[in-house]
Order: C-alpha cells, then structure tokens, then sequence
C-alpha cells in the first residue's frame, strides 16, 4: 500500500503515526509547503516571546520519521490530485516544473489559510504587514521588530490577542483593533471578556473596539499608518492581521470532490472519492449542540481526526468520528480561560448561571432545556471535565443526583451521572465486590 499525507500538522502527523501502528510495511510520504517538520502551532506565539527554545516547538524530533520510516518532502507545494490515475501533481520552492507521486491511500489535511481583507492603500507584500498562523510567520515577525515598534494587530480573536501577548514585552506599544463590541466574540460572552480585556490592558495592550482599518497609509512599501473607521489614525510600523482563517478547499474542489464550509466527508472521514479521506481544520464537522456543519478549527480535534483518518486508511472503516463542539483552554499573562460550547448568554432561553466572579475569575454555566450547553471559566477549572462530559453525553440535568449550579456542593461522586447510568454502575461495583 501507497499512503499518502498532504499536510504535515496535527492532522496528518497523528494520521501517520496511526497507519506505522497498524501497518509497518508499506510507504507513508507525507508532503507539506511548509519549511518544517511537524512543530506544535499553538506554541509559536511563546516562541515569539522567548518562553520556548525552537528545538521544544517540534512535535517529534528528526529519529522519529527515520524510526517510522515516513518519507517527508517539505517546501512543496500539491498542484492538482488526479484521482482517476490516483496520482498528484506537485513542485517545490526550487523547481518550477511538476513531480509526480502517486497513491493508493491519500489523506487531504492541509488546514485553513489567514483572511485577507481588502483595505485601501494595503499591499500584502509589504515587508511589515504579516500574519500569524505559522513558525515561518513567527520567525519573520521577530527578526521584524525592535523595541520601539508600534504593533497594529487587526483582530481580537484567538489569533490577534496570542500575538498581541507574545509581542506586548518587547515593543513600544502594541494596539488591537475588531469589529466586535468585545475581545474573542467567538468564545466569550462580555462579561468574561470584560475580564480578560481589563487584564491584557494592564500589560502594555491597547484596544480599539467597534471599529475597523478603512485604508493604510505607506512610504516607500511601507505601512506607516492606519485609518480606522472612526476616524482615529494610529502610526504603525508593523501590521498583522489576524481576523480569521478560511479552510483550504481549493486542491479538493480542482479534483472534484465535494466541498461546502469544508471538504465533506462520512463519518468516517472519506471523502466523496473512497480513496482519499481528509481532517483537521480544512473539514466540514457536524457540530453536537446545533447539529448543524460547521469547521473547528481546533488542535485537539485535527489531531484526534488524523488518528481516526489514519486507522480508516489503514483497517478499512470500522472508526467513527462522531459530532464536536467548541472548546477552547487558553491563557493571557497568566489568566486561565477555559470555554465550550454555547457561550452567547444573549441567545433566547438560556439560562446562564454565575457561580462566581470575581475581577479576576469566573465560572459561568449556560443551561438549555434541562441540558448544560456551554460554560466559561476563568482562573477555575474545579469540574471542568465533568461539565464537558455532561455538554458530550446531553445528559438531562434533571436525572443528576446533585445540582450542578451549586459549586460548593462536594459531594459529587457518583452523583454526576444519570439516574439509568448511575443505577448501573453501582449495580456493576456491587458485583465486584
């Protein structure tokens, strides 16, 4: 067997490693643009701000491709996949002409690419405009700045404020822009956002809210400042954006296989073609709360896709990748934030519960239907697996033993699970004894 592994991040590395387990025999090629090995994403922001040394970044070291006997050709760039010759069309940084390698197993996991919007005046090319969702993008970003940089970062989201953080030590002043009336709209509501903006604001970061960059000024391919929609013009020497990233459709659709938000795939994770499967970040997933398609762009989640892809790939369909939801477990200067779920208080009966809070933590729990549909915490993590069980299992609140809104309550125990679950396990621990 031929396997195939376009994409070298979490996707398709947990895919690869998975196949070696199943299958020790045949050829794993896995083919990447990017420059390195497989490094862990979420950690380049602490590369950018000297709290990893770039040999901790690395997801494996280099003995771990030669142990598994994984081919990897980096700085190369898929062009076209043909799936009736199964084979792809590919070319790298150095060459302008095509290579070929063909398949018997391919697995699509290229993830998203950053959001460009169009701003009067921006030329991407510009040295001091830059994104952020790569160790090449972080590398370039430090060699970039000085200390007297003045930091322009478009995007509250996820993205905008790890960067912000990684650079708000080491430049002059760092100014954060967004559309939004609060910092990471996607996963807190305000009050939590509230919190953390207060937070971030005591380190050096400054926001502009409910506002956008209409046009740039620039000299000589620079940016040198930026207009905002409110009529404020801030002096930027560095530009990043950082409003989102889109899943990378564009090699799926060219070979014909279906696409919608993502690249579709069955339970499984095949695609339309049952040769090529795909995951992680470029994939359309069934969200658990809303049962509606929807893309998660999660580490967790592209990791734990690769591995199920990769035992598909290998065994034939046996593994299932069931519906997800949001979740998220990130910190600012040393402010914990966990978050699932449904997290908009705002939404129609919602029931939202504030168990404490505090100017420096949280813990909220929005409620639906007798069922617990998403939480935030801030600086508190006491049940946090428990209430993402409960999210997971929709276990009606109802059949507990004990209730979930009173945090001081701890006596939990069996008490966490549903009445039939409950009566189970008791029952199974009463024959083991």
């Amino acid at each position: 067997m031929r396997y195939l592994i376009v994409g070298n991040s979490a996707a398709g590395i947990n895919a690869a490693s998975e196949i070696r387990t199943k299958d020790s025999v045949s050829s794993i090629t896995m083919i990447s643009k990017d420059t390195f090995n497989t490094y862990g994403r979420p950690l380049i922001s602490y590369y950018l701000n000297n709290k990893i040394k770039p040999e901790d970044i690395y997801y494996h070291n280099k003995d771990f491709y030669i142990k598994h006997d994984i081919k990897v050709l980096l700085n190369s760039e898929v062009k076209e996949i043909d799936i009736k010759r199964k084979k792809i069309l590919f070319c790298t940084k150095t060459k302008h002409n095509n290579d070929i390698l063909v398949y018997d197993k391919l697995l699509i996991a290229i993830g998203s690419n950053p959001i460009l919007p169009s701003i009067a005046g921006l030329d991407y090319n510009y040295t001091n405009v830059f994104t952020f969702l790569s160790y090449e993008d972080s590398i370039k970003l430090k060699s970039s700045i000085t200390r007297t940089s003045k930091v322009v970062i478009l995007g509250a989201g996820l993205i905008g404020l790890k960067v912000a953080e990684g650079l708000a030590e080491q430049v002059k002043n760092v100014t954060v822009i967004d559309l939004s009336d609060r910092i990471m709209s996607s996963n807190l509501d305000q009050a939590s956002a509230n919190i953390i903006q207060k937070h971030m604001e005591n380190h050096n970061i400054k926001f502009q809210l409910k506002s956008s960059i209409t046009n740039v000024n620039n000299t000589h391919n620079l940016v040198t400042e930026v207009i905002l929609s409110t009529g404020d013009i801030i002096a930027c020497d560095i530009l990043i954006i950082a409003i989102g990233v889109l899943p990378n459709l564009n090699l799926a659709y060219k070979a014909g296989l279906k696409v919608n938000k993502g690249i579709i795939v069955n339970e499984y994770l095949q695609t339309s073609n049952e040769d090529i499967y795909a995951a992680g970040d470029c994939v359309e997933s069934v969200d658990l709360l809303s049962n509606k398609k929807s893309v998660f762009a999660l580490w967790t989640s592209a990791a734990n896709q690769g591995k199920i892809a990769g035992e598909n790939m290998s065994q034939g369909n046996h593994s299932k990748f069931l519906s997800e939801f949001a979740m998220n477990a990130i910190s600012f200067f040393g402010m914990h934030i966990l978050s699932a779920g449904v997290v908009n208080t705002n939404l129609q009966n919602i029931q939202s519960v504030t168990m404490k809070c505090q100017s420096n933590q949280l813990c909220r729990l929005n409620i639906l239907n007798n069922n617990l549909v998403g939480f935030i915490m801030i600086n508190e993590n006491k049940r946090a697996g428990i209430y993402t069980a409960l999210i997971r299992n929709k276990t009606q609140l109802s059949s507990l033993a004990y209730d979930i809104t009173n945090h001081q309550n701890s006596n939990v125990g069996f008490n966490v699970y549903s009445t039939t679950e409950r009566k189970r396990l008791l029952d199974l621990a009463n024959i083991k004894i």
